[in-house]
C-alpha cells in the first residue's frame, strides 16, 4: 500500500535546484506526433506538497498545447548515490497551464533558467501529482495522492 503523497522533505531536496547539480529532470507527454515528448526541465520545483511546477519558456505550442490536449505527464529523476535525497524518482500527475502561478514559479527558478527567459514570455505549468514511486537511502518507496 502507498503511503500518503507528501513532496516536502527529501523529494523537495532532491528536485529543487537539481540542474544546479547537474541532475536535471525529464518530463515526459503525450506528443502531438503520436510519440511521447520528452524534454529536460531546470525549472522542474516542488510547488506544494501535491504538486511540481515548472516554466514553460513557449506560451503557446510544445508542451502546452500537449497538455491543453492530453494532461497526463511524467517525470523522471535520478540524482544518483550523491543525493540529496532519492536516487530516483517516477512521478506521474495531471498538467495545467497556472498564470497565477507565473510569480511564484518564475521566482523560484535557479537563474540560469530565468536568464533563458528574461522578457518572461513564458508561463507556469503546474502537475499535480498523482503517484511518486522512487528510491532511496532506505529502499524503495511509493506515494499516491488520496482518491
Amino acid at each position: 500500500m502507498a503511503d500518503k503523497l507528501d513532496l516536502s522533505g527529501e523529494i523537495a531536496e532532491a528536485i529543487d535546484g537539481a540542474a544546479l547539480r547537474g541532475k536535471t529532470a525529464v518530463l515526459g507527454y503525450a506528443g502531438d506526433d503520436g510519440y511521447v515528448g520528452l524534454s529536460f526541465r531546470g525549472s522542474l520545483q516542488v510547488h506544494g506538497p501535491t504538486q511540481l511546477a515548472f516554466w514553460s519558456r513557449k506560451a503557446e505550442g510544445g508542451v502546452v498545447a500537449a497538455i491543453a490536449d492530453d494532461p497526463k505527464v511524467s517525470v523522471l529523476y535520478y540524482g544518483g548515490a550523491d543525493g540529496p535525497g532519492p536516487l530516483f524518482l517516477s512521478i506521474h500527475g495531471l498538467a495545467h497551464v497556472d498564470p497565477s502561478a507565473d510569480d511564484a514559479v518564475y521566482a523560484a527558478m535557479i537563474e540560469g533558467e530565468r536568464g533563458q527567459d528574461p522578457d518572461r514570455a513564458g508561463v507556469a505549468v503546474v502537475i499535480d501529482v498523482q503517484s511518486v514511486q522512487g528510491f532511496g537511502a532506505e529502499g524503495g518507496f511509493e506515494q499516491a495522492a488520496d482518491s
